[in-house]
């Protein structure tokens, strides 16, 4: 499964030279596959990492609450002044990207969203 979800994330790089970052992460908030894209720094420390990693994971469950009443979650997206965030819950689990700032943040989730059912076959 890990070299499945490793696959994933690869695929998902391979779409456009703005994304930055690519991981999945658990419900626990941990970091299950993915890293930051070869030559690129992140932007926050390792114990930034594991903070932002947990609260994605806090609000992707308590998000649930509300299927009931609007639907599933199909993606959340914020910008911020370094950097666009884009998570998507699969499963039990969230796909993060991250993307430079000066990317096309509408056609990347489009794209994304169109090639994430043919990586998950596969």
């Amino acid at each position: 499964m890990l070299n499945n979800l490793s696959k994933l994330c690869n695929g998902i790089f391979d779409i456009d030279e703005k994304i930055r970052f690519v991981g999945i992460i658990d419900e626990m908030g941990k970091l299950i596959a993915g890293d930051m894209k070869k030559g690129l720094p992140s932007l926050e420390r390792d114990d930034g990492s594991i903070r932002l990693y947990l609260g994605y994971a806090i609000n992707n469950v308590l998000r649930r609450d509300f299927d009931n009443v609007f639907g599933k979650v199909l993606y959340t997206f914020s910008e911020r002044q370094k950097i666009k965030l884009l998570t998507i819950p699969m499963d039990d689990n969230l796909l993060l990207v991250s993307m430079d700032i000066s990317s096309n943040d509408a056609e990347l989730i489009k794209k994304i969203l169109n090639i994430l059912p043919k990586l998950t076959k596969s």
